[in-house]
């Protein structure tokens, strides 16, 4: 019986399931396949009616990727997988993906997050990812992010993080770190994730030969206000999480007036005014969200337990976040 399972999250993305699953049936390693639909009304339900090998599983809105990845790996978890690898719509792996990365998990038991090489779908001569790194205030990048692939030497070994767009998860680590933090919406909350294994001792990893290629942000549209609202509010969510707390209490409120006094100024001059407005709102929004994690590590009520549980305590009622 197969102990790895594929979790799709989708909205609205039936011009991309097509593509996206018939790839996740090509892997050489068997697997089961989760596509969490976060309320489409574009015929992603017919999609995956056409594909029976599929789990279809419906939450009736738009719940954000961090709380529609949490269902399906809750349903994983149920039904007892060992690994759940999380998937993009917009992303299409190479058939040996899943048997190079759990190879590497196996050899590297103390690990619980693995990422592959991830190339751009227009320009899959560049280099999309090799996994998350990040700067002293946390604001998040893609490693490698478009070098051309014939100059990468990147092998095997640790990477700070893990980005969203395929990767692998154990589920001991699930268990002990916790899901993702809905309260991201979309965007971070694979840094989050990192940053909690990494406190835990548990490491993340790379596996060059295990390779996919990305359309990068075709769910939300690169450089989009909402791409932009998004990466915004919950950078400022992630610092005030994970940055020591006497430097996140300056560095939060220093970083939302960059927003206003800085971003939003040079996307006028850009005459991009819904631009601006989504940096105004995300610093606003960034600010409350930012607010409430630091006092409650102020309270002493960070850690894991603020966070959604892999499997309900019993008698818990089951959610999708």
């Amino acid at each position: 019986m197969e102990d790895t399972f594929f979790v799709v999250v989708n909205w609205n993305g039936a011009a991309l399931l097509p593509a996206c699953l018939d790839a996740l049936r090509a892997q050489i390693r068997p697997a089961r396949v989760i596509v969490v639909d976060n309320g489409s009304v574009d015929g992603s339900a017919a999609v995956v009616a056409a594909r029976p090998w599929v789990e279809w599983l419906g939450l009736g809105e738009n719940t954000g990727f961090a709380a529609g990845a949490n269902a399906g790996m809750r349903r994983a978890l149920l039904a007892g997988a060992r690994f759940v690898a999380l998937v993009n719509t917009d992303v299409l792996l190479a058939p040996d993906w899943l048997a190079r990365v759990r190879d590497d998990a196996d050899r590297h038991p103390a690990c619980g997050l693995w990422n592959g090489l991830l190339v751009f779908a227009d320009d899959p001569g560049r280099v999309n990812s090799t996994g998350l790194v990040l700067d002293r205030v946390l604001r998040g990048k893609d490693r490698d992010f478009g070098v051309p692939l014939a100059r990468l030497a990147r092998g095997d070994g640790p990477v700070p993080g893990v980005t969203g767009g395929a990767l692998l998860l154990r589920a001991a680590t699930l268990r002990a770190i916790g899901l993702l933090d809905p309260a991201y919406f979309a965007y971070c909350e694979d840094a989050d994730l990192s940053l909690r294994a990494a406190r835990a001792g548990i490491g993340c990893r790379f596996v060059a030969a295990a390779r996919g290629v990305h359309g990068y942000a075709r769910t939300t549209g690169a450089g989009s206000p909402l791409q932009r609202y998004l990466l915004g509010r919950n950078h400022l969510l992630l610092a005030a999480r994970h940055m020591p707390l006497a430097a996140a209490l300056i560095a939060v409120p220093a970083l939302a007036a960059l927003r206003v006094a800085l971003a939003c100024p040079r996307e006028l001059l850009r005459r991009r005014p819904a631009h601006a407005a989504a940096q105004l709102r995300a610093a606003r929004d960034g600010l409350r969200l930012a607010a409430g994690a630091l006092a409650a590590r102020l309270g002493g009520r960070g850690g894991n337990a603020a966070y959604p549980a892999a499997v309900p305590a019993a008698g818990a009622p089951w959610s999708a976040r």
